[in-house]
């Protein structure tokens, strides 16, 4: 009887929320029925819009499916986060210093109103608008880039102002895509957000801020034809919503589903679901400027008091891999064998000696987001029973990325910061070098003495004394606490077991890589 109650009461909440989003969506419902109406028609259910149709505005992780669908970029990672030719069919180093770097781009791409994309729309895109527009998230994946000599339409040479050995690895990274120069400058940028014009593999064919975006293969597309023609992004922020998408098969595939249902919806027929770690990482971010945290024996103690295999088996079944440094499993920087102990019994021992005892808690805040990334709520609620076990009272404080971002630049953060950092390029330039450069307006860890050090290895032109000089640098930063690491990132979907979908590294969704078993 409990078991049919259990079922009934399950059906009622995946028919409603189907129901409440239907009626939400009433002018979808012809768009939601092709969702399994044959080979050439795909639906997503996917939890965020894009925040702007300019995609080198912002560095939004969660967006990039969408943009590498429309635009393309100019180099991109494989499943396995090994960088591959793109836009950009070849790149050479000229010099030894790693200051000019030779490209050429594949003949014959075409932006979707039908213009060649050349060298002069990679010079605007990457260098000539970022530097008039300071605010362009694209400007500061290129911070070094002075010049860009062009010999023909598809050659060049990117120059350097000084050594950047990972240049190339921004060229497949957030935010570097190549935009239409002429049609922006003929209708305006305004009227570009309005109809995004791309040289991607789906081109723009009806798009309604925060509900959906139709997209259909561009023939004119110069890499592999989509097998795929039509696809549907119904953007879907409830959680619940997705998955009763997905299990009522009103959509195809669904994005970011809680952890449980995700499970569980691996046991239904005609469903394939996944959990599987990605090129992100669960970690908390160390104010310096923050008291206790200025103090090596708080921060020691309260990373020494994490049980961080237990928080992968509660929260993630297991499938998040444990980190002991910022920097994923299989990434360049990785230190096989490194590991950071979990010891309660030490961490009570540094709190004693700085005066805090149960009798006299130390007392802090953790600021955490809720539904930004899988189960970050539950994760602050279980470290904060861990603190407490060794005498650590901790007020939890719900706050959103883009607040913690804010308060972040203006060094108003008020405690330990929850937070997700999103490194698809695996690069430790891009993770570590940039978690702790104090220079920059979102470090927490602002310790002076470490730029040089940074800026030493971002121009390091020998790969091996670079990748030593990270891992060094990385375990300094484990062992002194400025930042936490805590788990390898994952990501989850579920899909009709039709669907023929290759998993990412970097955990987005590729429509042009999906096909519909015969």
């Amino acid at each position: 009887m409990q078991d049919e109650i259990k079922t009934s009461r399950r059906s009622f909440v995946l028919n409603g929320a189907v129901a409440a989003l239907a009626a939400s969506m009433w002018p979808m419902r012809d768009l939601l029925a092709q969702g399994t109406s044959g080979s050439d028609s795909l639906t997503i259910t996917y939890s965020s819009d894009v925040p702007s149709w300019d995609p080198t505005a912002l560095t939004v992780p969660i967006a990039q499916s969408l943009y590498a669908a429309v635009f393309d970029s100019p180099l991109r990672y494989s499943r396995d986060l090994k960088l591959e030719p793109m836009q950009i069919t070849s790149w050479k180093w000229l010099d030894e210093t790693k200051q000019r770097l030779a490209i050429t781009l594949h003949d014959g791409i075409k932006f979707h109103d039908g213009s060649p994309l050349t060298m002069n729309d990679v010079k605007w895109s990457l260098l000539e608008r970022p530097a008039k527009d300071k605010k362009l998230a694209v400007g500061g994946m290129f911070p070094t880039l002075k010049d860009v000599e062009i010999s023909s339409p598809t050659q060049g040479v990117l120059v350097y102002r000084q050594p950047t050995p990972t240049a190339p690895i921004f060229l497949g990274f957030l935010a570097a895509f190549i935009l239409p120069r002429d049609y922006i400058q003929k209708v305006g940028m305004d009227a570009f957000l309005q109809k995004p014009v791309g040289a991607g593999p789906y081109r723009v064919v009806q798009y309604q801020r925060g509900s959906r975006l139709v997209l259909e293969a561009f023939d004119g597309y110069w890499g592999a034809k989509p097998k795929i023609k039509n696809v549907v992004f119904l953007f879907t922020p409830e959680a619940s919503s997705r998955v009763a998408l997905v299990e009522s098969h009103r959509a195809d595939l669904g994005a970011d589903l809680p952890i449980r249902e995700t499970e569980r919806l691996g046991k239904v027929a005609g469903l394939t679901t996944h959990i599987y770690p990605i090129s992100t990482m669960y970690m908390i971010k160390v104010p310096s400027y923050v008291k206790p945290f200025d103090n090596d024996n708080v921060r020691k103690a309260l990373h020494l008091a994490i049980d961080k295999n237990a928080l992968s088996r509660a929260l993630y079944a297991g499938k998040a891999p444990v980190l002991s440094i910022v920097a994923t499993t299989h990434s360049p920087a990785y230190i096989p064998g490194y590991v950071f102990p979990y010891n309660p019994k030490e961490a009570m021992e540094l709190l004693k000696k700085e005066g805090y005892s149960a009798s006299h808690p130390l007392k802090i805040r953790l600021l955490t987001t809720n539904g930004a990334f899988p189960n970050d709520f539950d994760m602050a609620r279980v470290l904060v029973s861990m603190w407490k076990k060794v005498g650590v009272e901790t007020d939890v404080e719900v706050t959103t990325t883009a607040k913690s971002i804010e308060l972040s630049h203006n060094q108003k953060i008020t405690g330990l910061v929850l937070y997700n950092w999103a490194n698809a390029t695996g690069d430790p330039d891009n993770g570590v070098g940039r978690i702790l450069d104090p220079r920059l307006r979102f470090a927490m860890w602002r310790d002076m003495a470490l730029a040089g050090r940074i800026d030493k290895l971002f121009t390091e032109v020998d790969e091996a004394k670079r990748i030593a000089g990270y891992q060094s640098l990385l375990k300094d930063s484990s062992e002194n606490s400025w930042v936490i690491p805590l788990l390898q990132g994952v990501a989850t979907i579920g899909y009709n077991s039709k669907l023929d979908v290759p998993l990412q590294g970097n955990g987005y969704i590729s429509p042009r890589l999906y096909s519909w078993k015969a």
